[in-house]
């Protein structure tokens, strides 16, 4: 067996993390350049792949940078704001993902009330300004120094503070919210899975083909949503449960906390790739693009002069003959 190495750890979740960073940061982008989002629904991606780039920012620069940095550091109160920092992102995507499926389970369910609920933008932005006061509300507990989130460099793993506080901070603030609002998200997702069911069951060739685009457009939202709070689902379930089924193997710990958290929120913005054409061709022809054309106009630029350079040297050896 592979002795446990910390900075082996550190080093997996910098590398691990830093992929992350770049991959959300080019899926904000692209969400804010894209029109086939919608506002509401679009609003509510770019929320989340914001809570997305403040988990692994902090996973890279505060839990990695401070480790391999100076250990020691973790223990201080200024340290312990990485697992404040952490909760607050964390509270920030459970909230957009539950909002996120509330949008997707009106559209499908209620689409005739989805232009007039929706439509509005003041309502999408009391939305997320809801997300992140109540993001703001859970995280506050952590800076009373018996509520801190510790981050141990020697197990690398985060926990919660002992005693009352650290407790309900746990079970209450934490477990409990985080548990209760994915499964609202499933309610949600499984309303608006059968939904679909029924109306693919039920509508008409004539329909179908009028309503095909916007169908096809809803569908794959939907889907993007199920998948991205599939993610969110596995994380409570290896945080809170599998990790106990193996507590003396520190590697199978780091892993199941810390690994799968992180990993969680990086593959987030591999999701909104996956499932959007137009966030795909935004990243490869707008962004990678732009380094390819600077590319062929760098060689276009060399290629007078090697031909210049070339003639020369033909004249000298015709003059020469």
């Amino acid at each position: 067996m592979i002795a446990f190495d910390t900075t082996a750890c550190a080093y997996i979740i910098g590398v691990i993390g830093s992929i992350g960073l770049i991959m959300n940061l080019t899926v904000a982008y692209a969400i804010r350049k894209s029109p086939s989002f919608g506002y509401a629904f679009g609003t509510l991606c770019f929320s989340q792949t914001i809570a997305d780039i403040g988990m692994v920012a902090t996973f890279v620069f505060l839990t990695t940078g401070i480790t391999l940095y100076n250990p020691e550091l973790h223990s201080t109160y200024l340290g312990r704001r990485s697992g404040q920092l952490l909760i607050f992102f964390w509270e920030g995507s459970i909230f957009t993902h539950f909002f996120a499926a509330i949008n997707r389970s009106t559209a499908i369910n209620f689409p005739l009330k989805y232009q007039n609920i929706f439509g509005n933008p003041k309502v999408t932005k009391y939305m997320v300004l809801f997300i992140w006061i109540a993001a703001t509300v859970q995280a506050t507990p952590y800076f009373i120094p018996s509520c801190s989130m510790l981050f141990d460099p020697v197990s690398f793993t985060y926990a919660y503070g002992e005693g009352l506080c650290g407790e309900i901070t746990e079970h209450y603030a934490d477990k409990f919210t985080s548990i209760t609002v994915v499964c609202l998200i499933g309610t949600l997702d499984m309303s608006s899975f059968f939904k679909l069911i029924q109306l693919r069951a039920t509508s008409s060739n004539a329909n179908a083909r009028n309503n095909q685009n916007h169908r096809k457009r809803e569908v794959r939202f939907f889907f993007q949503a199920c998948a991205q709070s599939s993610l969110l689902m596995s994380t409570l379930v290896f945080f809170f449960y599998l990790v106990d089924l193996n507590l003396e193997d520190p590697w199978y710990v780091f892993v199941t906390t810390i690994v799968i958290w992180m990993l969680v929120h990086v593959l987030d913005g591999f999701v909104v790739i996956v499932f959007n054409r137009e966030v795909r061709r935004i990243i490869f022809r707008e962004l990678l693009g732009s380094r390819v054309a600077l590319s062929n106009y760098s060689e276009h630029n060399q290629r007078p002069s090697q031909v210049g350079h070339t003639q020369t040297n033909n004249d000298q050896r015709s003059s020469q003959a």
